[in-house]
């Protein structure tokens, strides 16, 4: 009778362990991969009727007037980064540095233009873009380059010795960052556009 209750047992302690396992495997099997949500979000965008009419419309005013507003934006806003750039490194000391103010209104305006752009750009190619090693490195040296124009404007520009000529430290060190940053930005940019997810 006691071998009977121990042989029980035992069959018991099995049938437990196997269901155990098998709701630890079906657990395993339900787990959601984010990485596998996020691809069918980019997806969906990408069958969406504005991502089509964007990347296939027969039209002027579809992907041609997007990327010209973009590189337009661009322009304004790296170009005169630049600008206040080697003005703060040296170039055409007979510009007042704190004149260099009034070239931020046309710089924010460039990267709002280029923010805009860019977002239907992305939408065109979500999938493409937002998977793409190439356009993720250009959008973090976007981001710091932009952080830095923040922080020339605020700490060199706006500076209260800078209408004596002189520049408060470490003035240097971000104007050379700053064209170091938008070079390596727009070269990642123009990898992204010619080799693609290659």
């Amino acid at each position: 009778m006691y071998a009977r209750e121990r042989k029980t047992s035992r069959e018991c302690g099995k049938t437990g362990a196997r269901r155990n396992l098998s709701q630890q495997r079906i657990g395993t099997n339900a787990r959601i991969d984010p990485s596998g949500l996020v691809v069918q979000l980019l997806e969906w965008i990408s069958e969406t009727g504005l991502s089509t009419w964007i990347r296939s419309a027969d039209t002027v005013w579809a992907y041609p007037t997007i990327i010209t507003f973009h590189a337009a934006g661009l322009a304004v806003m790296v170009g005169l980064s630049v600008v206040v750039a080697l003005r703060i490194l040296g170039i055409a000391r007979d510009l007042p540095l704190a004149g260099m103010e009034r070239l931020y209104p046309a710089i924010w305006l460039g990267f709002w233009i280029n923010a805009v752009s860019g977002a239907g750009l992305i939408i065109s190619d979500p999938v493409g873009m937002l998977t793409n090693p190439l356009f993720l490195t250009k959008m973090l040296l976007v981001a710091a380059a932009v952080a830095n124009v923040v922080l020339i404007q605020r700490r060199v520009i706006r500076s209260p010795g800078v209408k004596s000529g002189i520049l408060p430290s470490g003035a240097k060190r971000m104007a050379f960052a700053s064209l170091l940053l938008w070079t390596a930005a727009t070269t990642m940019g123009r990898l992204t556009a010619y080799l693609g997810n290659q």
